[in-house]
């Protein structure tokens, strides 16, 4: 028996391994794709199964998994949300038995905060691949290939991931970006890039649109407000969100809250209230200069959200 940690980390024991079988069984899984991408390339035949417990799993390793269209890689995705699977199961062919509690995460792997016991013993092997194949004949749970039944389930994950991050980034307050890395259910925070100032026609616009509905906040409440032109129900944001915004040359970025969408003859007026205490994901404070080098190409490519790997590729 031998134990991972931080120094010895499930990540450098799952990239060094070659040639081998390895099945992966974990409650979620994001921020990995590079190790997967590693031991195909170590000769390794990988089977991953991953569940969707609070909507936890990237939709991006998914769709790498999709994209990735090499037999030697199967993944199952097990769809049926807080029912599905909660295990952190790692096992190598032909006797290896790894526990503990590290999920196929950035995070997970690195042993940073999790633990996990290396087991050599057949029988257990055995048992536990028992259990695996048994796991993938239960309903809801489907294997990722490139069929209408897979992307129908695909495309209703990703709208409850969407809407589970945007309820994080509403909540969960760091004091500044490394820890809000630091804890591997953060993946996505909502993002919105204008364009330019406001006229005095939009701005009297939204000021008359406030007015007329039943909110009851005087326009001077209002910290500040976005305009967003799109078909009625194509807006990618919600009331209550808190959203990265930024001008696209990069400057004004700051987290705001969404407190009030009102639609209008094709376009979206949203408003910001005036607050005591503003939320936000976490201090942007120096990263402002480095956000600011992505923002121009992030509009170009019409984000509307930005995730983990963003935030590693320009943070320090």
């Amino acid at each position: 028996m031998e134990i991972l940690d931080y120094e010895d980390s499930l990540e450098t024991y799952l990239g060094d391994l070659g040639g081998r079988k390895i099945t992966i069984v974990s409650a979620f899984a994001s921020g990995t794709e590079a190790l997967i991408d590693q031991m195909i390339e170590n000769d390794n035949q990988l089977d991953i199964l991953v569940g969707t417990i609070s909507s936890l799993t990237s939709p991006d390793f998914i769709e790498h998994c999709l994209n990735e269209a090499n037999p030697a890689l199967q993944l199952t995705v097990d769809f049926r949300s807080q029912a599905s699977v909660n295990w952190k199961l790692y096992l190598v062919e032909p006797d290896t038995v790894i526990l503990g509690s590290a999920n196929l995460t950035q995070v997970g792997v690195s042993l940073v905060r999790d633990t996990a016991t290396v087991i050599t013993d057949a029988a257990l092997y055995d048992a536990y691949l028992a259990r695996v194949q048994a796991l993938k004949a239960v309903d809801g749970v489907m294997p990722c290939v490139a069929s209408q039944a897979f992307e129908d389930a695909l495309d209703v994950y990703r709208q409850s991931h969407r809407r589970m991050q945007a309820g994080l980034a509403r909540t969960a307050e760091y004091l500044d970006s490394e820890g809000w890395l630091g804890d591997d259910i953060n993946q996505s925070i909502p993002l919105f890039i204008w364009y330019s100032d406001h006229s005095e026609q939009s701005e009297e616009e939204a000021r008359e649109h406030l007015k007329a509905s039943s909110d009851g906040v005087a326009w001077d409440d209002v910290r500040e407000f976005f305009t967003y032109e799109c078909a009625e129900g194509a807006l990618p944001y919600e009331e209550g969100d808190v959203v990265l915004t930024a001008r696209c040359n990069g400057s004004h970025i700051g987290f705001y809250t969404f407190d009030r969408i009102l639609y209008r003859d094709g376009t979206y007026y949203i408003y910001s209230y005036r607050k005591k205490r503003y939320t936000q994901p976490f201090r942007l404070d120096g990263d402002k200069e480095l956000l600011k080098e992505s923002i121009p190409s992030w509009y170009e490519d019409g984000r509307t959200e930005i995730n983990r790997a963003d935030i590693l590729r320009i943070l320090p």
